[in-house]
């Protein structure tokens, strides 16, 4: 009896293989009917449709031949203080007086005749890094966790959150005059690197490295004279145990780490020579190109965007008509 109850309720268990290929085979047919209807309006209204095409192709021809072609010049700049937020500050104090068409503010950097309306700047990272580098990031730092402690994983993990924090910055300049756009993109470059405030916390940052580098120098003579005593003693035989010299009862040298120290110290005074020859403003000009157009993307230009906006337009009529017609149609009814 379990046996003929079990097969007796198979058949509400099965899938109807036939109601499911009349169901993909329904489907088929509206996708059909759907292009087929579609073909016949393109067909039935090919006329307005290449017209309307073809005026709209010409006044978008036309206009991107009247209106005058947007250009651009990019910077790339490398800020020298601990922080980019001025530089973005910066730009959006520009930008703001531009909006206010704020003339006397420009006219004191020179530019008497700068055209505001065409002219606009923008900053951003010149890398952004996407949710999946990062994701790669972490899984090379977690490989790297078993070798934590050697210096070659340090000088990786350090490469990489400078990389993630990289400080380069690049400003475009928009505009639409070629040959005043560069001169107010560089007078405009002059003024963010003169900010009072900010050549003082330069000059302060070159003090301080300075003294460092005085200080760095001093303790690697003594370090230097002390690791020539040593030489002197054991060249002189006297005793030394495990890499370690004793000077006296209490004091113990320990050579190795004489060496590390000084190492670090060499690095650390090259990085900040470096420094001093990079930091002579607020930021770095590591890049000024040159004027070149602006890309627009292609649904973006006239002579594509009217005639699209022209059909879009015919079809949505069409389509209120329809509408409008089968509205009346169940009122009637």
């Amino acid at each position: 009896m379990s046996t003929h109850a079990s097969n007796s309720g198979s058949p509400n268990d099965e899938i109807d293989l036939g109601q499911l290929f009349a169901l993909i085979k329904k489907g088929f047919l509206g996708v059909f009917k759907f292009f087929l209807r579609l073909f016949i309006y393109v067909r039935n209204n090919f006329v307005w449709l290449a017209v309307l095409g073809i005026v709209g192709a010409a006044l978008g021809f036309g206009l991107n031949k009247i209106s005058t072609q947007k250009l651009k010049t990019e910077v790339i700049v490398n800020p020298n203080l601990e922080s980019k937020n001025y530089l973005y500050d910066a730009v959006d104090e520009i930008n703001g007086k531009i909006k206010a068409k704020d003339t006397a503010f420009f006219a004191t950097m020179g530019l008497n005749e700068m055209d505001l309306d065409k002219f606009e700047v923008i900053v951003e990272p010149v890398r952004i890094k996407s949710g999946k580098d990062r994701e790669s990031d972490m899984k090379y730092l977690e490989a790297l966790e078993p070798f934590q402690n050697s210096e070659i994983s340090a000088d990786i993990i350090r490469n990489l959150l400078r990389d993630q924090n990289s400080f380069e910055q690049r400003i475009t300049f928009l505009y639409g005059d070629p040959t005043s756009g560069p001169i107010v993109a560089a007078r405009l470059m002059d003024y963010f690197n003169n900010n009072q405030f900010y050549k003082k916390l330069v000059d302060t940052y070159n003090e301080n490295d300075r003294a460092r580098l005085q200080k760095n120098d001093s303790i690697l003579d003594q370090i230097d004279e002390l690791i020539n005593s040593y030489t002197t003693k054991m060249n002189a035989k006297e005793r030394a145990v495990e890499g370690q010299l004793i000077l006296s009862d209490e004091e113990v040298l320990d050579i190795p780490q004489l060496f590390t120290l000084k190492n670090e110290l060499i690095s650390q005074s090259e990085r900040k020579r470096v420094s001093l020859e990079q930091r002579t403003a607020p930021f770095s000009i590591v890049n000024f190109g040159k004027s070149r157009p602006l890309n627009i993307p292609l649904f973006g230009k006239s002579i594509i965007l009217i005639p699209l906006i022209f059909i879009g337009l015919f079809i949505l009529i069409d389509i209120v008509k329809y509408l409008n017609r089968k509205s009346e149609e169940l009122l009637d009814d």
